[in-house]
């Protein structure tokens, strides 16, 4: 049996003007962008997603148009005082950029064009783009050799690296990888 009685929302905190809430538990803690600068981390596997749950994986994948590659890597950051944080950076390459010919060649226009910002050759810009990031870390990671495997960078040969990362805060807030260096040299330890 119904009756015809309107229950109003105002009412419902009736009961609640002497006992009060306590919803502190409750809050969601901002955890916001870091502060730029330089951060021990280590390559790790990969990592969910603590929204969304979504699974990342340092790997290399085939690019969504189907004409170059993304490296992605994965990171853990860990501050002074401890607090740890995970990102990833992918870095999009193609595979011809690595060829020896290809290496000389933009070895050859980085000293002809030191001073340019725009090259005249924009392939080549893209390449040298490309080498510049993957080979920065490379050489913090201390990888003798970038390896191949299945048409792309063997992503595995990175995990347990602990390079210094630099990080930045990009257009939308999200902080970003921008810079690698040896373990250590620009954090003062050995590692995260």
């Amino acid at each position: 049996m119904t009756t015809d009685a309107t229950v109003s929302l105002n009412d419902v905190t009736v009961g609640l003007a002497d006992e009060g809430v306590d919803l502190r538990d409750m809050a969601e803690e901002p955890s916001g962008a870091w502060a730029s600068g330089w951060y021990k981390s280590t390559i790790i596997e990969g990592y969910a997603t603590a929204k969304s749950g979504k699974q990342l994986n340092t790997e290399d994948t085939i690019s969504k148009n189907g004409d170059s590659r993304n490296l992605r890597v994965c990171f853990k950051l860990v501050r002074a005082n401890g607090d740890e944080r995970t990102l990833t950076e992918t870095y999009n390459y193609r595979p011809s950029d690595f060829t020896p010919e290809r290496v000389a060649y933009i070895k050859e226009l980085r000293v002809e064009l030191k001073d340019v910002k725009h090259w005249p050759d924009k392939d080549a810009q893209r390449s040298s783009l490309a080498i510049a990031k993957i080979s920065q870390l490379q050489k913090a990671v201390g990888l003798e050799r970038i390896k191949f495997v299945n048409n792309g960078i063997a992503a595995a040969a990175f995990v347990g690296g602990t390079p210094d990362a630099r990080i930045g805060t990009d257009d939308n807030g999200y902080n970003v990888v921008t810079a690698f260096a040896p373990a250590g040299t620009k954090t003062g330890g050995k590692k995260a």
